[in-house]
C-alpha cells in the first residue's frame, strides 16, 4: 500500500476488468466512487482488473481510461494493473504468514458448505485445518485465521457496525 493509504486519508477506487468497452452500469460505479473520494477531500485510483487473460479484449484496458477521462473523472496516481503486481501480494502473503496471521486449508468449497454453518454472506468456515491440516490431506488455499472479537466500523450509508469475524465467516 502506498503512503497516501495508510495516512488515514480517504482513497477510492475503480476497478474494471478489461473485457470490452466500458459500459453504463460501470460508469456509474467510476463516477460514485470518483464524486465519493472527492467530496472527502481524497484521492482516486483506477487498478485495471486484467486477471483473466481469455476474457480480455485487445486495447480495451486503453478505451475504459480514455473514456474516464472523456468524462472528466481523472484519477491520482499511475494506473495499476492487478496482474503485475504478484511481487506485491506475495511480499503481502509472506508478512501475514510470518505474523501467524494466515493458515493453510485443505478444504474444497463444498467441504465447507457441506458442513451446514450458514452465515449472512454464505457458508461459514468450520475451522477445519485451523489448528493443521488433516492427515493425508495437502493445502489448497490459505485462511485468513480470524478471532472471537467483535470488530466495529461506520458503515458510509449503514452507519455503526459490527461483526464478529469467526462466527460470521470462520
Amino acid at each position: 500500500m502506498s503512503a497516501e493509504v495508510t495516512s488515514g486519508r480517504y482513497c477510492g477506487r475503480f476497478a474494471p476488468s478489461p473485457t470490452g468497452p466500458l459500459h453504463f452500469g460501470s460508469l456509474l460505479a467510476a463516477v460514485a466512487s470518483f464524486l465519493q473520494a472527492r467530496v472527502r477531500n481524497g484521492i482516486w485510483r483506477v487498478r485495471i482488473e486484467d486477471l483473466d487473460p481469455p476474457r480480455e479484449a485487445a486495447g480495451a484496458a486503453a478505451d475504459i481510461l480514455r473514456t474516464l477521462e472523456a468524462f472528466g473523472l481523472h484519477w491520482d496516481g499511475e494506473v495499476r494493473y492487478q496482474g503485475r503486481r504478484d511481487p506485491a501480494y506475495a511480499a503481502a502473503v509472506e508478512k501475514l504468514t510470518d505474523a501467524g496471521r494466515l493458515f493453510p486449508c485443505a478444504c474444497s468449497r463444498r467441504e465447507i458448505a457441506d458442513r451446514g454453518i450458514g452465515g449472512v454472506d454464505g457458508p461459514v468456515y468450520p475451522g477445519t485445518c485451523r489448528t493443521g491440516l488433516p492427515p493425508g490431506r495437502s493445502a489448497r488455499a490459505l485462511r485468513v485465521r480470524t478471532d472471537a472479537a467483535l470488530v466495529s466500523f461506520n458503515d458510509g450509508i449503514q452507519g455503526p457496525m459490527s461483526l464478529d469475524l469467526e462466527r460470521a465467516v470462520g
